[in-house]
């Protein structure tokens, strides 16, 4: 998942088989995802990857995303990523996704 820093972030959490929980350790974010319904989360990221890769001097620091409600077999492997980068990053990103599936990118993975 990508954010841009100091702009709120709404994540819409909804599940369609069991509880599951949104863990932003970092962020300090726990939210139950109950099946059927679906519920905002929010948060402001207040600092970029970058910064806290310098912060905690770990060139390879990620935000974790993880399951934080023990949901199945499965539930080890329940985890994603968070990048938080500056206005200027985050368009950049955005302008680089919308290109690849326009099918504008360099990408020659489908020639």
């Amino acid at each position: 998942m990508h954010v841009p820093v100091d702009k709120a972030t709404i994540v819409h959490l909804s599940s369609k088989d069991v509880i599951h929980s949104f863990n932003l350790p970092n962020m300090r974010i726990k939210q139950d995802a109950i099946p059927g319904i679906s519920i905002p989360v929010w948060f402001v990221p207040n600092k970029t990857t970058a910064e806290i890769r310098e912060e905690t001097g770990n060139p390879d620091y990620v935000y974790e995303i993880a399951c934080a409600q023990l949901c199945g077999n499965s539930h080890y492997s329940m985890r994603g990523f968070l990048t938080v980068h500056t206005e200027e990053e985050y368009q950049a990103w955005l302008d680089e996704e919308a290109s690849y599936l326009s099918g504008g990118g360099d990408d020659d993975f489908f020639n």
